[in-house]
């Protein structure tokens, strides 16, 4: 699909920055490289940074060709959904294209993921086809594989790009760092939710996708790269954690959490050796994804409530569409990992595992 100048706008694309140094304005130089005017727009969030890549972004972007760039500041950090969602109410396209400051677009990279839109009204988003940056053409997702019990694993992670073929292909998940969305659908969902605030947030959306009756895509003729490095840290082992289990009390009814009780159960034991493994800090975080969840269940309850009113499909026909194997081979990569995380961001993450609520 080309979008030709005079077109209308087709696609609003939205880059939420925390801290990400050179990052920002290099996707945002990609970007304008990429995209055709005056079909889509571009508006960046930024989530209270401290480090100097939003000023960098704004310099650079004044000296960028063609493409005029909407900057919007959080005054404090709302995670990623919650940057897509400070823009949301900006943004004039049918389409929102939700992008992470350290993906790297290749030229034309929209187009694919408009037209496969356009032509299947059942996609409800679709993920282009993301490589390692610095992986030798390696995958670094394509799309996401969800369990049943709601963790998320990058769809063919460190494979061969030959790997994903050519063809758009049905996924259980979206990888949330590249995702193009129909705005309406996340107008209809009140938004991207940001209850969780960072980690697990696309999984969420692609389950809320699954009950509300969309499928979901990876058109791997869409490229693009991303600087990525799969680890874990305790921060992020309780964001992600506790996220996963607050979807599973929020989006599976009664009677399917416990015929998936035993699916559960190896799941948190799983979970609770990996922590054991890892050390006294991932103990702790895990020990406080569950006071969270406590914490939280009076909003958790109003939560559920509401993804009732937006229920277009059973669970049973939301978990036929999932993993029920584990990906085993990223659990061991993790499993290898020692001592302090080499992507921890910069300043440790804005979550305190000794205030849990």
């Amino acid at each position: 699909m080309t979008l030709e100048s005079g077109a209308p706008l087709v696609v609003s694309v939205i880059v939420v920055n925390y801290n990400s140094g050179e990052h920002l304005a290099a996707c945002l130089a990609a970007l304008c490289a990429s995209l055709p005017e005056p079909g889509q727009e571009i508006l960046v969030v930024d989530n209270a940074s401290t480090d100097e890549s939003l000023p960098l972004a704004e310099s650079r972007a004044a000296t960028l060709p063609s493409h005029p760039i909407k900057f919007l500041k959080n005054p404090v950090n709302r995670g990623y959904a919650g940057g897509v969602n400070t823009a949301l109410p900006h943004t004039r396209a049918p389409y929102v294209a939700a992008l992470n400051p350290d993906m790297f677009v290749s030229p034309d990279w929209l187009a694919p993921l408009v037209a496969f839109l356009e032509a299947h009204p059942d996609a409800g988003a679709v993920n282009p086809l993301i490589l390692l940056r610095h992986g030798d053409g390696r995958i670094n997702a394509a799309g996401q594989d969800i369990h049943v019990t709601g963790l998320g694993f990058n769809r063919q992670l460190g494979q061969r790009r030959a790997r994903a073929g050519a063809a758009p292909v049905r996924v259980s998940g979206v990888q949330g760092g590249a995702v193009v969305v129909r705005k309406a659908l996340l107008e209809q969902m009140g938004g991207w939710d940001e209850s969780g605030f960072l980690y697990h947030e696309d999984v969420e959306l692609s389950w809320l996708l699954h009950l509300m009756g969309c499928h979901l895509y990876c058109v791997p003729q869409s490229v693009v790269q991303h600087d990525y490095h799969l680890t874990m840290y305790p921060e992020k082992l309780f964001l992600l954690e506790r996220n996963r289990l607050a979807m599973i009390v929020t989006y599976l009814e009664t009677a399917s959490r416990l015929c998936l009780t035993p699916f559960l159960l190896f799941t948190e034991l799983l979970m609770w050796g990996y922590c054991l493994l890892r050390g006294r800090e991932f103990l702790q975080a895990k020990a406080a994804s569950y006071q969270w969840v406590i914490q939280q269940w009076p909003a958790l309850r109003e939560r559920r409530a509401f993804i009732r009113s937006l229920r277009q499909c059973t669970d049973w026909q939301v978990l036929t569409q999932l993993r029920w194997g584990y990906v085993w081979g990223q659990f061991l990569t993790l499993g290898k990992e020692h001592g302090e995380s080499r992507r921890q961001p910069a300043g440790g993450m804005p979550v305190n595992l000794g205030e849990s609520g």
